[in-house]
């Protein structure tokens, strides 16, 4: 092989090498892109709590035997997104973004019961939690126009 063959391959094997370094690195973008978005809406990776949902009980809520006009109280006790979707972005900006926003959900300290509205529309009583939630424990929010 004279000298020209020899040049001719050299800028063919650089040629070559120029363009598997480009692909390479759009690749290795492109990957890096998707974890980094896939990271922040499906996969959890520090220590904060994730989001929890409420379910339903199948049996009815059974009635504790209590004074009328028994004041309840409510705890936090997780966040979820307002439609129910679990988010484990929690927490992180742009968290429940398309299911209505990050809710705090709220337990009651009796009557096993929970809640999502902020506290201005938790119900102040037991009764009148229960008669809200019916047969379920999720309570509904007790705002005048639900009276």
């Amino acid at each position: 092989m004279n000298t020209t063959g020899i040049r001719r391959l050299g800028q063919a094997l650089r040629t070559i090498t120029n363009w598997v370094l480009t692909v390479c690195t759009v690749l290795f973008f492109a990957a890096l892109a998707t974890i980094t978005i896939l990271g922040h809406t499906v996969w959890n990776t520090d220590d904060k709590p994730t989001a929890t949902t409420t379910t339903e009980p199948s049996a009815p809520v059974t009635p504790q035997i209590l004074a009328p006009g028994t004041p309840i109280q409510w705890q936090p006790a997780g966040q979820t997104c307002a439609d129910g979707w679990t988010s484990h972005s929690i927490g992180k900006r742009g968290a429940c973004s398309h299911h209505g926003g990050v809710v705090t959900v709220y337990e009651s300290t009796l009557g096993n019961l929970t809640t999502r509205c902020h506290s201005a529309g938790h119900p102040k009583t037991l009764e009148r939690a229960r008669q809200l939630a019916g047969t379920t424990r999720n309570v509904p929010c007790d705002f005048p126009d639900n009276e």
